[in-house]
């Protein structure tokens, strides 16, 4: 996406949420503005959170961060965007951005 990215991020114990963003905005401002040759803020100063519960909600939410590149109108099919996990998780075509998968339980009302 050209002015935002979405992501399933769990904080490793003893870590915090904001803690996090703050670093991975750092570090991927600082490696975004060095290939622009450019300086400055990148990302806007907050960002927005939800909580998943369930395997239902991380399906629906892993569902719609793999679609919405397509409903947004960058995109034919969810594996034509390159930046997409949709390829770590089987679809076709090179794996650019890997990800931690996780092993789901297949009842959908199981708590995370």
């Amino acid at each position: 996406m050209s002015d935002h990215w979405h992501g399933l991020i769990h904080p490793a114990p003893g870590d915090t949420l904001p803690r996090l963003m703050g670093a991975l905005k750092i570090a991927s401002s600082r490696a975004i503005n060095r290939r622009r040759r450019a300086q400055g803020e990148f990302w806007q100063l907050r960002y927005f959170d939800r909580a998943i519960r369930t395997v239902k909600e991380y399906r629906h939410a892993l569902d719609y961060m793999h679609l919405n590149p397509v409903k947004k109108g960058l995109a034919g099919k969810p594996e034509d965007w390159p930046w997409s996990s949709f390829h770590s998780y089987g679809g076709p075509g090179p794996v650019r951005l890997r990800v931690d998968l996780l092993n789901l339980p297949a009842d959908e009302d199981f708590r995370l």
